[in-house]
């Protein structure tokens, strides 16, 4: 053994035995002799790693390979290096040079598998955790990322509708070591987007409450710092199915709620040396657009003599969100993606009242309502109905929309407004387009539909059919979605119901861009609402054009926005009683144009009713001001 070969050995040993400073001036010494010895560019470069000098390591790394490229580890140790710097392609083609050197090298062929999950790209993944775990069954780190890979593939079918393969493979994570007993249960969180009638929704319905009930007498281990990656919440299509909400919400709320610190700030905290009222808003990424549709006036005009105001969401979307709100008084505040340093910038705010734009619209809202971060919690309609949440102290909603009596229906103390709960703006002028270019039928009426699939009830078959008979030359334009596996389902139901004759005149669209979707407004003969779930953007975007919408109003307050708009406008005549009336109404619009110009004209002119941020504007300061003074 030569001198050089000496202190490599040697340098190897001090840092197998963690004597890094030493190695790594071992490493140099044999490079101030042989500055091509591959050996130690290698290890010099795994010591960067160890320190997180990333372009270091890669530097050294490269190195190495530079002059010996045929060592397969090297290939695997410059991948691992280039995953952790995000360069996750570059990683990719590390990883497969070092399995084809060495086909049987377990660990990267592991590695290439986490970096396939970081890319989403799961059934790559699956393949090489296959031949991971065909050579070595016990490979620690593959079975980890089988398990990771379970509860992605978990998430990706439940996304897709594919409910009995999902909760197969949260079984499957939940089985291996280092699963969670809670992912046994994320089937709670299921609900199809399409029924096939009402029987099934029944029989859904009556099953989640007895799987709920026995999930709570489970006594489910819980760590409330990791229940946005572990947890579920009330499905988004539950408020979808013509029944109230409250108790199944409320069971979710009981099998979660233990697991959070029950100490909330007081107003005698929070209020300390401070006069003004602080307010924030909480608002997560993916629901920041329609809350700055909504709610953009109220965070730009709230009485700076009298609030504080505080903007807070997620770090990623801070800059975008800061861009549309034109207020240097407001205080912006991004929180981590890991929980429990969001939950404690929560508490950090020392709100008065934090004001939740949706609870339960994705897990992360879900829980940081639960988390209970102010002396007041409240919410509105962005949460669709009550949120269950026992945290959340009031829902506000409208006069407008709903009796009194309707609190029964809340978890929350109700609180009706005068006004409408969130505040709409007017729409730039469009330019107006023709059914030609939009390859509409030249004739007959349009009636549109520009619907989430969950709002396709089996009850809107009915009301859809009746217009179709009434009028034999009208067509529907329904709106399905992207997701064609959900599609399917709706589409095969609807042409039974409307049979083949009448189902050739509903033209299907599967989603349209902003632009495209306030064109196929423009032309409509009528928006036709939901009877389950109506519309409240869509109603409004239908009123700023002077399309009238036909509505059939129920109990629940998803039932209610359009007809509560009319009733404020004081048009009464395109609310129905019942499926009959609706379809009568249809057809009158669709076919006689002096009632249907008569309509749009009404809406015109009384649509500045609708359109009245100052008045909810008022009313907000005044609700604020009513629960902490």
């Amino acid at each position: 053994m030569n001198d050089v070969d000496t202190l490599y050995h040697d340098a190897l040993a001090k840092h197998r035995a963690g004597n890094v400073v030493d190695a790594e001036q071992g490493y140099r010494s044999i490079l101030a002799v042989v500055s091509e010895h591959a050996g130690a560019w290698h290890f010099l470069g795994m010591i960067f790693h160890q320190k997180r000098q990333l372009n270091e390591a890669l530097h050294h790394l490269e190195k190495a390979i530079s002059f010996c490229q045929d060592k397969a580890v090297y290939f695997n140790n410059y991948g691992v290096v280039l995953k952790d710097a995000g360069r996750w392609k570059d990683a990719i083609a590390a990883f497969q040079r070092a399995v084809e050197l060495d086909p049987a090298y377990a660990d990267a062929h592991a590695n290439l598998a986490a970096t396939y999950l970081l890319q989403n790209d799961l059934d790559r993944a699956e393949n090489e955790l296959a031949i991971v775990l065909a050579r070595t069954p016990k490979h620690v780190a593959g079975r980890n990322l089988l398990r990771d890979l379970r509860f992605r593939q978990g998430k990706r079918l439940s996304e897709q509708g594919k409910f009995s393969q999902a909760d197969h493979a949260y079984h499957e994570a939940a089985a291996l070591p280092g699963g969670k007993e809670l992912w046994r249960w994320q089937s709670l969180g299921f609900c199809p987007s399409v029924f096939p009638d009402e029987q099934s929704i029944s029989r859904y319905w009556a099953g989640l409450h007895q799987h709920l009930d026995h999930a709570i007498d489970a006594n489910i281990p819980l760590d409330w710092r990791t229940l946005p990656e572990d947890g579920f919440t009330p499905s988004f299509n539950l408020p979808h199915l013509d029944r109230s909400c409250r108790e199944a919400k409320e069971k979710f709320d009981r099998l979660f709620s233990r697991a959070f610190p029950s100490k909330r700030p007081t107003l005698a905290e929070t209020q300390k040396n401070r006069k003004k009222i602080r307010v924030g808003f909480v608002v997560t990424a993916g629901h920041h657009r329609g809350f700055l549709r909504v709610h953009r006036h109220l965070l730009e005009h709230l009485d700076r003599s009298k609030f504080e105001v505080f903007a807070i969401c997620p770090e990623p979307i801070l800059a975008s969100c800061r861009k549309e709100v034109r207020n240097n008084a407001i205080q912006w505040v991004g929180f981590s993606p890991r929980f429990d340093v969001a939950v404690q910038t929560l508490f950090d705010t020392k709100c008065d009242i934090l004001y939740h734009w949706k609870v339960g619209g994705g897990t992360l809202d879900f829980f940081l309502a639960m988390a209970g971060a102010a002396p007041i919690q409240c919410t509105s309609y962005g949460t669709h109905g009550t949120s269950g949440v026992r945290a959340v102290d009031y829902y506000i909603s409208s006069a407008i929309l709903e009796p009194p009596e309707s609190a029964s229906q809340y978890t929350e103390r109700h609180v009706l407004l005068d006004s409408y709960a969130t505040s709409h703006q007017h729409d730039p002028p469009q330019k107006l387009a023709t059914r030609e270019e939009l390859g509409l039928p030249k004739d007959g009426a349009i009636y549109f539909c520009p619907h989430r699939l969950p709002k396709y009830h089996p009850m809107f078959d009915h009301y859809l059919r009746l217009i179709l008979e009434k009028d034999s030359t009208g067509h529907l334009l329904l709106v399905t979605g992207r997701k064609r596996e959900q599609a399917v389902p709706f589409v095969s139901r609807l042409r039974h119901s409307l049979g083949n004759d009448l189902f050739r005149r509903a033209l299907l669209a599967t989603s349209f861009p902003l632009n495209m979707y306030r064109k196929h407004l423009s032309v409509a003969s009528c928006v036709l609402d939901s009877p389950t779930y109506v519309g409240d953007l869509t109603t409004h975007d239908a009123f700023d054009q002077g399309v009238p919408v036909v509505t059939v109003p129920g109990k629940l307050l998803v039932q209610r926005y359009t007809s509560g708009l009319y009733r404020l406008m004081g048009i009464e005549s395109l609310i129905a009683s019942d499926a009959e009336k609706y379809a009568e109404i249809a057809v009158r619009l669709g076919n006689e144009p002096d009632f249907r110009q008569a309509m749009s004209e009404q809406i015109v002119q009384k649509n500045e009713l609708v359109f009245s941020p100052n008045d909810t504007l008022r009313d907000y300061e005044q609700f604020f001001e009513s629960v902490v003074l």
